[in-house]
C-alpha cells in the first residue's frame, strides 16, 4: 500500500498512520512493513505498537516530530502518539464526596454505611462502611477538609438501573443517628436530546430522623454530591511510593523509618485528588478525594509498596482526561515528599503509568488501568465460542449469521450549537466499505440546537463483520464547532467468536485529542440474525399526494430485547425516518425512507412504530401505529381515514445477495 492521503505529515499521513495501527490488535507487534513507503520510496520499519502508540525507525527522511506527541522508547527509538482515540463506554453513577455537618463545631467520631441499591440488578454497592468500635472515623465539622467521609471504592461502578442511595451514619459515643434515609437517584433519568443532559451533577441531603427508633443528633446532616454520566468509563488507579537509589546523598532529606517488620517507609499525610473535565459542568466541581489524611492521623507507607487509597475505582467521562494531583508530606517534617499533577487519556487498549517526582529522591508511580464495560469483565472459556451461522427453525431455507447493526450516532459539541455537518461515516466489513452517512461541504447536514442524534443514511446492505470490522468517522462543521475523526475497530475476541462480545449494546466514544467535540457510536454485533429490507409506501384515500408535507418518525425495535431505561430507548432503536415540522418532506405517491436494511435477531420479532403527520392546505392528519413482523412475514398496513401506510419486508439470510 503506497502512501497517499489528504493531510500530509512528513512521510506518512495522519489517516494512514492511524489506520495502520488498527491493523494490529496485539499489545506488542514487530513487523517489517515494506508496503508503507515515504515520498522517495524508502520503507518505514515498524518496531513496536502499544495501544494507541506506534514506534517507527525512519529510513529515508524525517517525520515532522512536532505533529505528534514525542515520547522516548528504549534503544533510541521514538514513539509518536496518534491524535485520536476511541473508548467503549457505558452509563455510570459516581458519588464524588460525602460531608458531615453538625450544629456545633465540636469534633465527633462517626460510623455507619453509605451504598447504592440497584433494584433491577439486585445489587448492593458499598461506598462507605465503618464499624462502631473497630473502624470509626474522626470528624471535625469546623474544618473544611476534615468533615469529608473517607469514601471507598465499591466492587463496581453502578449503572442506570433504578438506583437508590442509602445512608445510615451514627455517632460513636452516643449511637445517635447523624443522618439516615433512602432516596432514588432520579437525576440519572436523562433525555439526551437535551444538549447538556448526558452528564449531571447533583447534591443530596440526608438528615437525622426518628424512623427506625433510636436517638438523634438534631440538626446534623450528611451532604452527598453525585454525578451521572451517559458516556462513562471506569479507571482503576494504583500508586506506589519509591525513592531513587542515589537520593541518600542529598541534604535535608526526609528520613525513612522502619515498621515492626523492618520495612523501610515514611509516615505521610496529605491529599490525593482526581479531577475530570466534563463537557458542560463546572470543572472545579467534579473532583474525587482518593486519599485525605490529616497530620494527626498520618499513615505508614512502605517504600516500593502501594499507597492505601480510600477510593481507587473512578467513573470518568470517556471524552475527558483523568487528572491526578498529589500533595503528600512527611509527618513532623516541613518539606513535602511528593507534590505534582499528571494526566491520563481514557482508552480500552492498554494500561499505563506515570511518575510524579518529589524532593529528596522520593517519587510516586501512578498506574491507571482503563476497564472494559462491566458486561465484558467476566472471563470466558472455549465453551463460550459461538458458530458462524445456523438454520432458522421455522424457515429451513433461511440461514442466520453474525451481523453488525449501527443504531445511532450521537454528536456532542460546545454549548450544543447548531451546526452544518459534512464528512462521512464509513464501515468496512468482509465485503468492503459502505457509507452510512455522507455529506459534502457544499451540501452539509443541518443539526439544530438541542438535537444530538445524526440520522444515518445507510447501509444499503447487510453488514457482515466476519473476522473484523472497522468504522471510520470523519465529521466537521463549517464554523469549526465540530472536528471528529477516529475509528471504531474490531478485536481478537470477535475473530474468536467469544460470546460476551455478541448481542451486547456497545457505545464507543470517538474523538480527536484536545478537541471539544466527540461522537458516540451505538451498535450491536448480533450472533445470529437475518436481514430485513423494508419499504414504506402510502395509499391516499381519494386524494392526490401532491403538496402533502410529512414529518414525524418511523422507528424499528425488537420485541424480546429490553428497553427499560431512557438510555436504551434513545440510543438502541433504529430511526428509519425522522423529520421535524420545520424540516418537512414533500412526498410523492410512493415513499421509501432513507434507511431500509435492518438486522433482526433470529429469536426476535421486528417492531415498527409509526408516528407521522400529513399536512395539506385543508389541515393536518396524524397517523400512529405499531406493527409486528415475525421473521418471514411480508407486509403490514396501518390504516387511517386519510392514508394507509403500507410496510413491506423482504427477508434474506446468508449469503444476503
Amino acid at each position: 500500500m503506497a502512501i497517499t492521503g489528504k493531510t500530509e505529515i512528513g512521510i506518512v499521513t495522519v489517516d494512514e498512520l492511524i489506520e495502520f495501527c488498527y491493523l494490529f490488535q496485539d499489545d506488542q507487534v514487530t513487523e517489517k512493513c515494506s508496503e508503507y513507503l515515504d515520498d522517495v520510496g524508502q520503507p518505514l520499519d515498524v518496531v513496536e505498537k502499544v495501544g494507541d502508540y506506534v514506534c517507527v525507525d525512519e529510513k529515508g527522511g524525517g517525520l515532522e516530530k512536532n505533529t505528534f506527541e514525542l515520547l522516548p522508547l528504549s534503544g533510541g527509538a521514538e514513539m509518536y502518539k496518534i491524535p485520536c482515540t476511541s473508548v467503549k463506554s457505558e452509563p455510570l453513577i459516581e458519588i464524588l464526596y460525602a460531608k458531615v455537618f453538625t450544629n456545633a463545631d465540636a469534633s465527633l467520631d462517626v460510623y455507619g454505611d453509605i451504598g447504592i441499591l440497584d433494584f433491577e440488578g439486585s445489587k448492593n454497592l458499598v461506598f462507605y462502611e465503618r464499624g462502631r468500635f473497630d473502624s470509626p472515623q474522626h470528624i471535625c465539622s469546623s474544618s473544611t477538609m476534615n468533615n469529608f467521609l473517607q469514601l471507598e471504592s465499591p466492587r463496581e461502578i453502578p449503572t442506570f438501573n433504578e438506583p437508590h442511595i442509602v445512608v445510615d451514619i451514627r455517632n460513636v459515643d452516643t449511637g445517635a443517628v447523624v443522618a439516615r434515609g433512602q432516596k432514588p437517584l432520579l437525576e440519572t433519568t436523562h433525555n439526551p436530546s437535551t444538549p447538556n443532559d448526558f452528564e449531571k451533577l447533583f447534591t443530596l441531603q440526608f438528615e437525622s430522623d426518628a424512623q427506625g427508633g433510636g436517638s438523634m443528633d438534631t440538626g446534623a446532616r450528611v451532604e452527598l454530591q453525585c454525578v451521572a454520566l451517559t458516556f462513562g468509563v471506569c479507571a482503576l488507579v494504583e500508586m506506589f511510593l519509591y525513592k531513587d537509589g542515589d537520593a541518600s546523598k542529598s541534604q535535608n532529606k526526609i528520613i525513612e523509618d522502619e515498621d515492626d517488620s523492618g520495612e523501610l517507609g515514611v509516615e505521610v499525610f496529605g491529599l490525593i485528588c482526581a479531577k475530570c473535565h466534563p463537557f458542560f459542568l463546572d470543572k472545579e466541581c467534579y473532583e474525587f478525594h482518593m486519599f485525605n489524611v490529616i497530620q494527626e492521623e498520618h499513615e505508614w507507607v512502605g517504600l516500593g509498596t502501594k499507597i492505601n487509597l480510600f477510593k481507587n475505582l473512578l467513573a470518568v467521562p470517556a471524552y475527558s482526561q483523568l487528572e491526578i494531583s498529589l500533595d503528600l508530606k512527611g509527618y513532623e517534617d516541613d518539606g513535602f515528599i511528593v507534590q505534582g499533577t499528571t494526566c491520563f487519556d481514557p482508552t480500552n487498549e492498554y494500561s499505563e503509568y506515570k511518575d510524579i517526582q518529589g524532593e529528596n529522591g522520593f517519587y510516586v508511580r501512578v498506574y491507571v488501568e482503563w476497564c472494559e464495560p462491566s458486561f465484558l469483565e467476566n472471563t470466558w472459556c472455549k465453551e463460550d465460542r459461538i458458530g458462524d451461522f445456523c438454520v432458522m427453525p421455522r424457515s429451513p431455507g433461511l440461514y442466520a449469521s453474525h451481523l453488525l447493526e449501527v443504531f445511532s450516532l450521537f454528536i456532542a459539541r460546545p454549548n450544543g450549537e447548531e451546526v452544518n455537518l459534512y464528512g462521512s461515516v464509513k464501515i468496512l466489513d468482509r465485503w468492503g466499505w459502505t457509507n452510512v452517512f455522507s455529506c459534502t461541504k457544499n451540501e452539509p447536514y443541518f443539526l439544530s440546537r438541542g438535537c444530538n442524534l445524526l440520522p444515518l443514511q445507510g447501509p444499503d446492505r447487510a453488514l457482515q463483520p466476519s473476522m473484523y470490522f472497522l468504522m471510520e468517522i470523519d465529521l466537521r462543521d463549517i464554523d469549526g464547532h465540530v472536528n471528529i475523526k477516529g475509528f471504531v475497530s474490531t478485536c481478537v475476541a470477535i475473530d474468536e467468536c467469544q460470546r460476551p462480545w455478541f448481542d451486547r449494546r456497545f457505545c464507543e466514544v470517538v474523538r480527536l485529542l484536545n478537541e471539544k467535540s466527540f461522537a458516540a457510536v451505538n451498535y450491536t454485533l448480533f450472533s445470529f440474525s437475518v436481514e430485513a429490507i423494508m419499504k414504506v409506501s402510502f395509499l391516499f384515500k381519494g386524494r392526490s399526494s401532491a403538496h402533502v408535507k410529512i414529518y414525524g418518525d418511523i422507528i424499528a425495535s425488537y420485541d424480546k430485547l429490553s428497553y427499560s431505561t431512557s438510555y436504551d430507548i434513545e440510543f438502541f432503536q433504529r430511526v428509519l425516518f425522522t423529520r421535524k415540522k420545520a424540516n418537512f418532506l414533500e412526498i410523492e405517491d410512493y415513499f421509501r425512507h432513507s434507511r431500509y436494511v435492518v438486522a433482526v435477531p433470529m429469536t426476535c420479532s421486528l417492531l415498527t412504530k409509526v408516528n407521522l403527520s400529513f399536512q395539506t392546505n385543508l389541515g393536518t392528519h396524524r397517523v400512529r401505529g405499531l406493527v409486528e413482523f415475525q421473521i418471514g412475514e411480508p407486509s403490514r398496513i396501518i390504516k387511517s381515514d386519510f392514508v394507509d401506510i403500507c410496510i413491506d419486508v423482504d427477508w434474506k439470510g446468508l449469503p444476503y445477495d
